[in-house]
C-alpha cells in the first residue's frame, strides 16, 4: 500500500468530493486511474525488468576503455 501525504484542506477536499459521490476515498482515488494505465505500468516493469536481466549478460567493455575511445575518429 502506497502512503500520500495531502494538506488538510486538499484531504477536506477529497473527503467531500468522494463522499459526494457516494464513495471512500480510496475507491475515488482508484477510479481516477484507468485499468489501462494499470495494465501498461505493469508490462512496464516487466520489460524493464527482461531489460535488465539482458543487460547483465550482455558483453561488457574493457577495462581500459575510455572517453578517447568513443571519440578516436574525431580529432
Amino acid at each position: 500500500m502506497q502512503h500520500i501525504e495531502l494538506d488538510d484542506e486538499t484531504a477536506r477536499n477529497l473527503t467531500v468530493l468522494a463522499e459526494s459521490l457516494g464513495l471512500t476515498v480510496e475507491d475515488y482515488l482508484r477510479s481516477l486511474v484507468p485499468a489501462t494505465m494499470i495494465a501498461d505500468a505493469h508490462a512496464l516493469d516487466e520489460l524493464e525488468k527482461e531489460w535488465a536481466e539482458l543487460a547483465l549478460r550482455g558483453p561488457s567493455l574493457p577495462h581500459d576503455f575510455s572517453r578517447a575511445d568513443i571519440y578516436e575518429e574525431h580529432d
